[in-house]
Order: structure tokens, then sequence, then C-alpha cells
């Protein structure tokens, strides 16, 4: 355990950041929480991004600021609103923040969430390493432009950016909507059930980001456990919440049917390396998927 740090987290309301700040909190660190709905008995202070507005008493002596603030990626259909919308809650949120650095001037550490699906889905066997391009799909950019923002505090602080696969949670998120539908008797593999699912247990990826305080890491990390196959996941999942899976594959033509051109979300995947966030003394408790969901599962 390092020495306890002032910690300020935007979106520390959200899936990831409620966990993150229950952790850092239970390690004896002193954490702060930004959002549109201020509770300073709670501290949690307000801000709009959007309006450029922000309660500067959030940043008194703050030392790492942690960014997960950004609209869910598969929670609405991509319209061209929406995309711009994806975009903008992570570009502009992170570019506000920045313009900010003069009011922190004990800032030492910036991490920010990414996304593991950023290299492109072009490369069927490869293990992405962090060095490799961005490639060039919509989710690609988003990442892209997301990364570059976060580098305008890499002037003054180091930077971190946690590329973040599939989170398990029985709360919410993928998980959360896969069991649904096998809880229901309606799961199936999705496409072909061949596209890769990189995948992080909660537990773990809470971990990551406190290895990165811990560790004062910089650049880029991939944060995944391993990946298995949308069939593989599917069926995992059905064993271990014990329902049976009857459905035959749903064709890809049904998902871009529903989902438009979000339904790459779901039928394209990718392989990403860890190895990176392991040299650095990083160790998962979750390495195999089934043993994941059964710790999932068994809270």
């Amino acid at each position: 355990m390092s020495t306890p740090k002032r910690i300020l987290v935007a979106g520390g309301t959200g899936l990831i950041g409620k966990k993150l700040v229950e952790r850092l909190r239970e390690l004896g660190h002193e954490v702060r929480i930004l959002s549109r709905n201020a509770d300073p008995s709670k501290n949690i202070f307000g801000w709009s991004p959007s309006k450029k507005q922000i309660d500067l008493n959030a940043f008194e002596n703050i030392e790492v600021l942690i960014n997960l603030v950004g609209e869910g990626i598969a929670d609405k259909r991509w319209t061209k609103k929406r995309k711009k919308a994806l975009i903008d809650s992570r570009v502009d949120t992170t570019s506000f923040l920045a313009s900010q650095l003069d009011n922190m001037p004990q800032l030492k550490h910036y991490i920010s969430a990414s996304g593991i699906n950023c290299y492109g889905y072009d490369q069927y066997d490869k293990k992405h390493k962090e060095s490799d391009p961005f490639g060039h799909d919509y989710l690609s950019h988003v990442v892209k432009q997301w990364e570059y923002a976060a580098d305008k505090f890499s002037t003054r602080v180091k930077v971190a950016k946690i590329r973040t696969s599939v989170v398990l949670a029985k709360e919410g998120g993928a998980l959360a909507t896969i069991a649904k539908t096998i809880d229901n008797y309606v799961g199936a593999p999705l496409g072909s059930g061949k596209q890769w699912m990189p995948w992080i247990s909660m537990h773990d990826m809470v971990e990551v980001y406190v290895h990165t305080i811990e560790k004062e890491l910089d650049g880029a990390y991939n944060a995944l456990s391993g990946s298995v196959t949308n069939a593989v996941f599917t069926k995992t999942l059905a064993k271990t919440l014990n329902k049976p899976l009857w459905l035959p594959k749903v064709p890809s033509f049904v998902m871009k049917l529903i989902l438009g051109e979000m339904a790459s979300v779901v039928l394209d995947g990718l392989q990403a390396d860890n190895g990176k966030l392991i040299s650095t003394g990083f160790s998962y408790t979750h390495n195999e998927l089934e043993e994941a969901l059964t710790d999932i599962y068994a809270e």
C-alpha cells in the first residue's frame, strides 16, 4: 500500500466508479467525486462539462485525477446524434478537465478510462499490443480521439490510459444483459459465435486502477484477463446460471436489422495482449472465465 493520496474521480457514481471509490476509501485514500448531482456531505462535487461549469473546491490539493466519464457505447442505437454524443462525452469532458490544470497545482497523475476496441477487427488471430496502431472503424476513431484528449495532461503530469475490455459485473453492463436473456431462456450465441470477447472481472478492473495509482503508471495499458469466443462465453455463462441454451445462433443480419451499425459491438471481436500490465507487477485474480463467473454469482 502506497502513501494515502487525495484522489478525484470523474464518473465516480457509475458502475465501475462506485466500486473503485469504495475500494480506494477502504485503502485509506481521500476520495472526492465529480458528478452532475452534487452532495458535499458525501464529498460529491458538482460540474457540468457541457456548460463549462465546475465546483473548484473539488480540485483542492488533489494528487490523482481519474476520469471514467463516457456515454455507454451499447446503450442506444448509433444515430448520427448518438455517435456525436459518444465522442463528445469522452473528448469534451477530458478537454474541459485539462483546461483546469492551473487549478490543480499538486496534480501528479491523470488516469483515463479508454477502450480495448481501438485496434480494429481485421486481424482475427492477432493479440494486439499497446504499440499497435489504431484501427479505422468507428470505435477505434472514438478511442483515438479520447486518448489524444487525455494526452493534453502530459505536458504537466503522468498520463495512464486504461484500455478496458468487457467488464464482468452482475449489477450491470454486458454480463447483466446477456444473463437476462439466458435466464429468460432466449440466450444464444450471436452471429458466427466465433468473434472474440476480451473480458475482465469487476474485481480485477478495480485493482487495475489501484495498481496504476500505486505504481504511478504512464502510457496505455490493455486491461483484460483473456479472450474467449462469443459462443464459449454464452455457453459458460449458461452453465454457471444452470440454464439450458436451446436456441440456434442469432444470424448476423438479424443483429444488424435490430442494432444497425452498433451491431459491430457484438458481431466483431478482437484479442489483445495483457503482458505490458503484468510486466509492471500486476496479477489477475481471475484468469479463467468459468472461475470468474462462479465467483461473481456466488457473491
